[in-house]
């Protein structure tokens, strides 16, 4: 499985591309920018067969639409988060300034918590169900690679005081996160890759016996 990062937007949110040897990708969060994500798709002889999204704030899948018209490629969200995908206001599209750009997503499909998304024998995700920032925001796990949107980033968590947000969620999802089995490499919404490694040594929210230090 190959991953292409790319930082898109005013707001720098990561366009994950996640492809397997068949030429086949899945975009994880196609927040803006969606003639370089579909030049970046063409050049590295890609083909898109779905958009995962973290969460449902507009930055992360502002591009979407565009990218579904062109590709057809289907949009996944947490159920929870649905309402929000499908709202200017809710998904601050308005608030950010992008009211008049903002167009809905088409061909929706939802999941839950502990769901595995198979869209080949390598694009195979586990869905993690981390409120905190948003009600449905999710992380995508595949092997020891963990994609955690806005939930985790390095040294630091996602905002929570958003609509939607809720610190005491945002702290168990943290836990939760540091709980797994193993170490994974982990591909932020915002900013530089982490490991989770890292964020146990580090993080007081992945590690709440940090904070007795």
């Amino acid at each position: 499985m190959n991953i292409h990062t790319l930082a898109v937007g005013q707001l720098e949110a990561n366009c994950h591309i996640v492809s397997d040897a068949n030429g086949q990708a899945v975009l994880i969060d196609a927040g803006a920018e969606p003639q370089r994500i579909l030049d970046t798709l063409s050049s590295l002889q890609l083909t898109p067969v779905a958009i995962l999204l973290t969460h449902a704030h507009y930055d992360h899948f502002g591009a979407a639409t565009e990218i579904q018209e062109q590709t057809g490629a289907p949009v996944y969200i947490h159920a929870l988060d649905r309402p929000m995908l499908i709202s200017a206001a809710k998904s601050l599209a308005i608030g950010l300034g992008y009211g008049n750009e903002y167009k809905e997503p088409r061909d929706i499909h939802t999941f839950e918590d502990g769901a595995e998304l198979r869209f080949s024998e390598e694009l195979t995700f586990t869905v993690i169900h981390t409120p905190g920032h948003t009600p449905g925001g999710s992380c995508f796990r595949h092997d020891n690679i963990l994609f955690s949107g806005d939930t985790l980033f390095r040294d630091s968590v996602g905002r929570v005081d958003f609509p939607g947000g809720n610190i005491k969620d945002m702290r168990q999802s943290l836990a939760k996160l540091g709980q797994l089995d193993g170490d994974c490499v982990v591909y932020c919404g915002h900013y530089d890759h982490t490991t989770l490694s890292h964020e146990r040594t580090y993080n007081h929210y992945v590690n709440p016996s940090l904070r007795k230090r």
